[in-house]
């Protein structure tokens, strides 16, 4: 995915540290986005309501208010934005506890150019298969969708997932933040490192719905991986910069499974059994 053919994209930059948010806003907007910063964790609430932002870079440790303490406030400003944790502690329960809340990745300090190119496609792909969901149709228990190798997953196509995940009255959040960016990590695997961008190859999903469950199945023909081994691994190394696909799906989901040597890769959404959808 070239960033340069991608709607532009509205980034809010919440860091104390001017120095660190001029230089990180300096970087975005040689990408191309639009960047508002704000160094008051007080002023943050106000300044997302006024910017409505696609991507929001927040970081974990401000006075007044933390970065834990503000993402659900802004996850419920800006309900479309994609929230990013940033943090220089490498500490687990943090980045869990930073999913937990609204984050939908976790950025590690020190971070590259690339790490931030990555962030700003999600969160273009991600607000705008929200934003096409009303217009998708189709509804059903289940919905399977597949593709030749060459294809690269969409907004329309995730958007097609969200529609039928809302028809079901799971919480907002499975629906509008998980399902998207479980189901484009796993999409952006099949697609990269399983059929390889081979058009000859296929891949796809299969979103099986119930009252209270959410399930996806991603496929591909590709050669396979050791699936376990590799989520072993990256549960237990230091992450550095972006948090990588396997490590966002294991955060936010209930269980992971693995089949035909690991072409297949099925998952459960964490539910919010309490809330409903609004």
């Amino acid at each position: 995915m070239n960033i340069h053919t991608l709607p532009q994209a509205k980034v809010l930059v919440i860091d104390d540290d001017v120095d660190i948010s001029t230089v990180l806003a300096a970087a975005l907007e040689t990408l191309g986005c639009v960047v508002t910063t704000e160094n008051s964790a007080l002023r943050a609430e106000q300044t997302c309501r006024q910017f409505q932002p696609d991507l929001v870079l927040i970081d974990l440790m401000m006075p007044g208010h933390s970065g834990l303490e503000l993402i659900p406030l802004l996850h419920r400003i800006a309900k479309d934005a994609v929230i990013c944790a940033m943090t220089g502690l490498s500490d687990p329960n943090t980045m869990q506890e930073s999913m937990n809340r609204g984050a939908s990745n976790v950025l590690l300090k020190p971070y590259s150019l690339e790490d931030l190119i990555q962030l700003v496609e999600l969160s273009v792909l991600l607000t705008e298969s929200v934003r096409q969901e009303s217009e998708a149709g189709y509804i059903a228990d289940t919905v399977q969708l597949e593709w030749p190798g060459d294809h690269v997953a969409n907004a329309a196509d995730l958007a097609r997932l969200v529609t039928a995940a809302a028809a079901t009255g799971l919480d907002r959040d499975t629906v509008f933040r998980k399902l998207p960016v479980v189901a484009a990590e796993l999409l952006e695997n099949a697609h990269d490192h399983g059929t390889r961008n081979n058009p000859d190859l296929r891949y796809g999903v299969q979103l099986s719905m119930k009252p209270e469950s959410l399930c996806l199945e991603v496929w591909d023909q590709g050669k396979g991986f050791d699936g376990p081994t590799t989520l072993r691994r990256t549960q237990t190394s230091l992450p550095v910069g972006k948090l990588g696909g396997l490590q966002i799906v294991a955060a936010m989901s209930e269980k992971i499974e693995f089949k035909d040597n690991s072409r297949k890769v099925s998952v459960c959404l964490r539910i919010n059994r309490s809330a409903l959808l609004g």
